[in-house]
């Protein structure tokens, strides 16, 4: 099936005195036959788990064979070689490793929204727009070409699949604008080309602010047992413990105190699960958050008027002008000592930086 969306979405509109304009509105969407590997065509079968240690037992060196098992045609263990398994044997096509399905359509998001912007059009020397998003969204698949998906963790049981979408920050803030002072020729104060016009008048302020929440994230551990074609290994969750992610400001505490990890998820949400079992957690979850995103770009133009008409600009950029860092998220094998903590003091962002340019325009 080729991939379609169902779209929708309500909005109110109201206009208020001052050029301003304000917009609400609920947006959702529904997307279906996305590109997935929800269903690995050689994937194993989790009931012969039941097998334990058999599943390694090797056609090769006989052992398998003396346990009982049979090879599931003449030339397995000449075409396998050293690696024919009882494992390999039980996959649905035992003659082939993985099956790739680059054209499977199986996936599914769903997304909604509350969208609320402000506007307020160009007058008085003042324009800004600020938006704000809270959002859910949730589906099956992490991304739009199979290449980069991984297997579904059980084909045969996929309900732990359905979990929020790992790149999307469920809120996110914006406001840009521009100011300019109403002094110098053409404003309301010192409405001249002298020296009272030419210093205090001309300057221009913009901004651009972003706050996003940290998108969610989920735990995985380290795989010990055969599982031909299987989407990986995660814990079982300890419902008991509540899920819970540290505020960036503390993880930001971290790193000023010269410390060499924070701790952002409590390890103790989750259990190893016991070999030859896979695990009950989602493939994320809304309450597991990598560091939030915050950024502010700042510029302050000065304008010159001379003579016959020219006119000179001077300009100073700064971006990050805070110098926000935007850490690494956290150690999310749960098979780690470090699971849960950031362990490297790397930085996803640019620090600050600026530049300063003149124009002259004629």
């Amino acid at each position: 099936y080729a991939p379609y969306s169902q779209q929708w979405n309500v909005q109110v509109q109201r206009q208020f005195p001052g050029n301003m304009f304000l917009s609400v509105a609920w947006v959702g969407n529904r997307d279906l036959h996305l590109p997935s590997q929800l269903n690995s065509i050689n994937q194993i079968n989790p009931k012969y788990f039941s097998l334990k240690s058999d599943l390694g037992l090797s056609f090769a060196d006989g052992s398998a064979q003396a346990a009982g098992y049979k090879m599931p045609y003449p030339e397995f263990e000449q075409q396998w070689g050293g690696s024919a398994t009882v494992a390999q044997s039980l996959v649905p096509y035992p003659q082939y490793g993985y099956i790739f399905n680059n054209f499977e359509g199986d996936g599914t998001s769903f997304y909604n929204s509350m969208q609320i912007s402000l506007q307020k059009r160009y007058s008085q020397g003042l324009a800004f727009l600020a938006s704000y998003t809270i959002s859910r969204e949730y589906n099956n698949t992490s991304s739009g070409f199979t290449s980069f998906i991984g297997n579904a963790l059980n084909k045969y049981d996929q309900k732990l699949e359905w979990s929020p979408t790992t790149g999307a920050p469920p809120q996110v803030f914006k406001l840009s604008g521009t100011y300019e002072l109403p002094i110098g020729p053409g404003k309301q104060f010192f409405n001249n080309k002298g020296v009272t016009g030419q210093v205090l008048g001309g300057w221009q302020f913009g901004f651009i602010f972003e706050e996003e929440a940290g998108t969610p994230t989920g735990v995985y551990q380290n795989l010990d047992f055969p599982y031909p074609n299987g989407g990986g290994q995660r814990p079982n969750r300890n419902t008991s413990v509540p899920l819970s992610t540290a505020s960036y400001s503390r993880v930001g505490a971290y790193f000023t105190g010269h410390r060499t990890s924070a701790q952002m998820f409590n390890p103790n949400a989750f259990t190893k699960a016991p070999q030859y079992t896979l695990g009950d957690s989602y493939r994320s979850y809304f309450a597991l958050r990598n560091p939030g995103y915050h950024n502010a770009d700042l510029n302050v133009r000065k304008h010159f008027f001379l003579p016959r008409g020219f006119q000179a600009v001077l300009q100073l950029d700064y971006f990050n002008a805070f110098n926000e860092t935007l850490f690494n998220g956290p150690d999310t094998n749960i098979s780690d000592g470090t699971f849960g903590q950031v362990v490297s003091q790397g930085q996803n962002n640019s620090n600050r930086q600026g530049q300063l340019q003149l124009r002259i325009k004629f």
